[in-house]
Parts: C-alpha cells; sequence; structure tokens
C-alpha cells in the first residue's frame, strides 16, 4: 500500500510537456535582404537540428535563459550558411515538482547559402 502512494505521489510529481511552437519558412539571425532570399541559393545541410536549454534545481537557474536566435545563428555558423528555412521550433518541459525542472527549445530546418 505505502509503495502504491508513493509511485503515486512521485508520478504526480513528475511531469513533462512538448509543445510545437510553430514552423516558419525563412528565420535568420542577422538582417537579411529579400533580394537575397528571392535569388537562386544554395542548400548547404538538410534537416539538421539543435537545442538550447536551461535547467533549474529548486527556485535556482542553472545557465542563461535559452535563446531560439542562438541555436539559429549556432545552426548556420556550423554549416557555414546564411539562413535557415522550412523550420520547425518545439519546446520541452520536464520538471520534478519541486526540485528539478528543464525547459528545451528545439530547432529543426534546411541551412541555406546565398550565391553570389
Amino acid at each position: 500500500m505505502i509503495k502504491r502512494v508513493l509511485t503515486l505521489i512521485f508520478l504526480v510529481m513528475l511531469n513533462g510537456c512538448t509543445s510545437k511552437e510553430g514552423t516558419y519558412s525563412i528565420i535568420s539571425s542577422r538582417p537579411m535582404n529579400l533580394y537575397t532570399l528571392t535569388a537562386n541559393n544554395e542548400l548547404v545541410a538538410e534537416n539538421v537540428s539543435t537545442s538550447v536549454s536551461k535547467s533549474q534545481f529548486l527556485i535556482l537557474p542553472i545557465g542563461d535563459d535559452p535563446k531560439i536566435d542562438n541555436a539559429v545563428e549556432e545552426l548556420v555558423q556550423k554549416y557555414q550558411g546564411d539562413y535557415m528555412t522550412n523550420i520547425e521550433i518545439s519546446y520541452h518541459t520536464i520538471r520534478l515538482l519541486p526540485l528539478y525542472s528543464k525547459n528545451t527549445w528545439v530547432i529543426k530546418g534546411d541551412v541555406m547559402r546565398v550565391l553570389k
């Protein structure tokens, strides 16, 4: 009986959630000219992803707040591109109340390079 009660309490305290925040046609972490986006550009990397996260122990945050533009810039620099297309952004959270939580942004998409 005590094991069932403890298991139920643990399951109530442990929760998680995933939500799709949106899909975007084009994202860039720096200013872009509309002319360069309509020209023929080169696909550098297809269906790549990265994530940025923040953990919290009790009420104390561990690390900086995650920023989507930092993740986009990381992918663009990694594959030596200029912007991303066909982007899907999702948000994941896991919590073990009141001790620990982890929030993660996941960015997936294609990296493009502007042809000069």
